[in-house]
């Protein structure tokens, strides 16, 4: 029989297969086409029906709605996403999800009755490979519903975004230490969110709540405090600075309503401090923390080198290991995204500095960082300075991956046409952050031992 149409798979009668799990049918696949009456043909070759060759997996019972729904919500954050998000997907996306993990979840979803499974069928009649599956009826409902709620979410996220960035526009008078380039950041991360493809609730949650309190003039006594005072729970925003540094948003915002204490700066090396008409060399007192924004305070840096790292226990690494080798760098501890006041003395110490090194945490909040460090440089410093990428030593630790669905990925990749390109690709290739306290003094110590490359 010849096909003048598309051929579309239909259920023929169940297959008795060795391997076909418990609580599953394996009905063979019939190719079929629609004659001009509507009428569906299987389709014949010299007046024989073709030789089953494949089966799909379903349910043997009809489906739960509270065993469905139990189902999706097993797994990790994203997966309903996943198996709702498409009406097919192949056997190696399936995969590249669930790893080692693939056969047994499609099982549990096809007995759930959201899913069939469709397989090989081998010459000696047993079940064979996985090919791909496809939502069942009840799965095109569940993953309505699921479209519909992310549509909703969407809407509801727009909402508190846009009204946020109106919170912030019109502020009378800013916190103390913020700054309005510290103001304008944080806008900025809230149209990023309004950007994203698909809605980050708590992150959106987050932002929101931040912008309304800098909006109210609100501070409150921790972050534990923050949390407490927009969910009724001092846990439920255990990770707010953690979002904050990866939004981009500077510390002075996030000091601003309580979450962090003053705005410091951490100084060590040869540097010497003045204030007013006081001078204070740094030399061996370990890092020295200092309000960042101390009226007339000025830094002279009396080294070659200077290194700019996030993290204080880094900093203090680093001091360590390098006072006594010689010539030591002056370093300088900016305690995650700098603030405006913190960004000044930046510029300031790297217009002194012949070689100048900038070696956040290699992940996400690391890359902006280094984007608002670079940034702040001026042209000619800018020609004296690198971005380190810390995941490059050999003996870094390497942490939990990102999931697949994490914003992380999107964010990083808008990072790679700007000066922080190859620290985002970098992130992107491991698939994992990697923090600086592990690795610093070897990833500095091999910054040091080489030549610097000349800049155009």
């Amino acid at each position: 029989m010849v096909m003048t149409a598309p051929l579309q798979p239909h259920h023929g009668p169940v297959m008795h297969l060795a391997g076909t799990p418990s609580g599953l049918l394996a009905r063979t696949v019939q190719r079929t086409r629609r004659d001009s009456d509507g009428a569906r043909r299987i389709v014949l070759e010299r007046g024989k029906r073709l030789r089953d060759k494949h089966v799909d997996l379903l349910a043997s019972t009809p489906a739960d709605p509270a065993a469905l729904e139990a189902t999706l919500n097993e797994g990790r954050k994203g997966d309903r996403s996943f198996i709702l998000g498409a009406s097919t997907r192949t056997w190696s996306a399936v995969k590249a999800r669930f790893a080692d993990n693939a056969w047994p979840r499609a099982i549990g979803l096809a007995r759930a009755g959201a899913i069939t499974v469709r397989c090989e069928v081998t010459e000696d009649r047993t079940l064979g490979t996985p090919i791909r599956w496809h939502l069942t009826t009840a799965g095109r409902g569940q993953a309505r519903m699921y479209r519909k709620g992310r549509e909703a979410s969407r809407e509801h996220s727009t909402t508190t975004l846009v009204r946020a960035r109106y919170k912030i526009q019109d502020i009378d008078e800013l916190p103390a230490g913020v700054d309005p380039d510290d103001l304008q950041r944080l806008d900025d991360a809230l149209v990023r969110e309004l950007n994203r493809p698909a809605p980050a609730p708590k992150r959106t949650a987050i932002l929101a709540a931040l912008a309304h309190d800098i909006g109210a003039g609100k501070r409150h006594a921790s972050p534990r405090a923050f949390s407490l005072a927009h969910t009724r729970n001092t846990k439920t925003w255990d990770d707010a600075l953690r979002i904050l540094r990866e939004s981009g948003v500077p510390t002075a915002v996030a000091e601003a309503v309580g979450l962090r204490g003053q705005s410091r700066l951490g100084l060590a090396g040869p540097i010497t401090v003045r204030v007013g008409g006081r001078y204070s060399p740094l030399d061996g007192l370990g890092v020295v923390l200092l309000p960042a924004a101390t009226a007339d305070l000025r830094l002279d840096l009396r080294s070659r080198n200077l290194i700019f790292v996030e993290n204080l226990q880094a900093a203090e690494a680093l001091n360590e290991v390098l006072t006594p080798r010689g010539e030591s760098p002056a370093i300088l501890y900016h305690a995650g995204m700098p603030s405006q006041d913190i960004l000044r003395h930046i510029t300031a110490l790297a217009d002194q500095a012949a070689r100048i090194a900038i070696a956040p945490d290699a992940d996400l909040g690391g890359t902006r960082i280094a984007t608002a460090i670079w940034n702040s440089l001026t042209k000619t410093a800018q020609k004296r300075s690198v971005i380190c990428d810390i995941g490059m030593t050999p003996t870094h630790t390497p942490q939990e991956p990102w999931p697949a669905d994490s914003p992380v990925w999107a964010d990083l990749r808008t990072m790679l046409s700007g000066p922080a390109m190859a620290l985002a690709n970098g992130c992107l290739t491991r698939g994992y952050p990697v923090e600086q306290e592990g690795c610093i003094v070897e990833a500095m110590l091999a910054h040091l031992s080489t030549e610097p490359v000349a800049k155009d």
